[in-house]
This record gives C-alpha cells, sequence and structure tokens, in this order.
C-alpha cells in the first residue's frame, strides 16, 4: 500500500509576480447628458431681442404720446396767455377804429389846417394810450434839449451858430419808444443835431444865413 505524501504549503510570497494584472472590472455605462439644441438656444436668444425691441418701441411710443399732449397744452396756454395780454390793445384798436369811422361820416364840408391837426394828434394819443397798456411809451425830444445817443439817433449834423449849440437838438423828425419793463429804447427818436467847429464857426462878416444872399436884401 502506497503512502500519501501531504502537501507542502505554499508561501503565496514565493510566487511569481504576474507579467500583466489581472483587469479591472469596468463600472457600468453611465448615460450622458443631452446636450442643448444650438437651433433652440438661437431662437430662445431672438425672441429675447425681439421682446426687448417690442418693449422699447413701446416706451418710445408712450413718450411721443406725452410729449405731443404737453405740446399741446403749452400751445393753448400760450394762445390764451397771449388773447389776455393782447386783450386791452385789441379794445383800445376796436375803439380808434370806431372813433375814425364816426369821424369820417361827421367831418364838416370845410376844415382848415389847424382843425385837421387836431383831429389827428386825437387819434395819435388814442394811439399812444394804448401803447402803454402794452408797456411802449414814446420818447418826445424837445428842441434845443441836449443829444442822447441812447435815446436819440442824428440823421443830419447842422453846423452850429453857438457853441452852446453843440450837440443839442436842432429838429425833431420823429418819435421814439421806450420799453417800460425792461428801461430799453426800442425805436430811438430821429433829429437833427447842432455841432459846433471852430473851423466852420460864423465870422463877423459872414454866417450861414448871410450865405446866398444879395447884400442889398
Amino acid at each position: 500500500m502506497e503512502s500519501v505524501v501531504a502537501p507542502e504549503s505554499v508561501d503565496l510570497a514565493d510566487l511569481p509576480e504576474s507579467a500583466d494584472p489581472l483587469p479591472e472590472t469596468a463600472p457600468p455605462d453611465e448615460p450622458l447628458p443631452d446636450e442643448p439644441d444650438p437651433v433652440v438656444e438661437l431662437a430662445a436668444a431672438v425672441a429675447g431681442l425681439t421682446e426687448q425691441v417690442r418693449q422699447h418701441h413701446d416706451r418710445a411710443a408712450a413718450r411721443e404720446r406725452v410729449i405731443d399732449k404737453l405740446h399741446a397744452e403749452v400751445e393753448r396756454l400760450r394762445a390764451g396767455e397771449q388773447n389776455l395780454v393782447l386783450r386791452p390793445i385789441t379794445t383800445d384798436l376796436q375803439n380808434l377804429r370806431k372813433d375814425l369811422l364816426h369821424q369820417a361820416r361827421t367831418l364838416p364840408a370845410e376844415l382848415d389846417r389847424q382843425q385837421v391837426a387836431d383831429l389827428l394828434e386825437s387819434f395819435a394819443l388814442s394811439a399812444e394810450q394804448a401803447l402803454e397798456r402794452c408797456g411802449s411809451v414814446p420818447i418826445q425830444p424837445a428842441v434845443g434839449a441836449e443829444f442822447s445817443a441812447r435815446e436819440h439817433r442824428a440823421i443830419r449834423v447842422l453846423p452850429a451858430d453857438d457853441p452852446a449849440q453843440h450837440e443839442r437838438i436842432a429838429v425833431v423828425v420823429s418819435d421814439g419808444y421806450l420799453d417800460t419793463s425792461t428801461d430799453r429804447v426800442t425805436v430811438p427818436a430821429r433829429v437833427h443835431v447842432y455841432r459846433w467847429s471852430a473851423e466852420t464857426a460864423p465870422t463877423t462878416d459872414q454866417s450861414p444865413r448871410a450865405e446866398g444872399m444879395s447884400a442889398d436884401v
């Protein structure tokens, strides 16, 4: 009967290392996330921009409506203020027209020069009162008064016979006008002014009045 030999114990450390390690078990495949569709993203971006543009146009249209409304209100107020300011002058002009028509119908057959002058001056006074209501008063320089560059405009210079006449008004051609609210001359009075000059001063033998006159006169 053959004897049975017990197998020797094997030390795992004595086993040779394998050149190729055992492959690791791969994990199960996981589902990949869905990638966004670029067409959908583009459509959403275009839709957002379109909404922004629409809102911008709506706001612009609303501003335009507000501006138009305010403009119409300003024009209405301006027209009302203008009518309020012009009402006194309108009333004066209506009265002046009525007076002119009345005088035209009732004029006598014959008028002398003084009567015509008085009548015209009365109408000028009515116009002056209407101008005063609007804040415009006439500048009425007097002959012999001192010339003022602020209120007067010299349209002609005349030689003075006396040094005392220098820069004095010789003739009043037309009145001027002053704005009472601003104290500003809107229309200067047109005048002739004397100017003294030693070179053009008259001598005892000859004066400007004597020039061109015969010695027998």
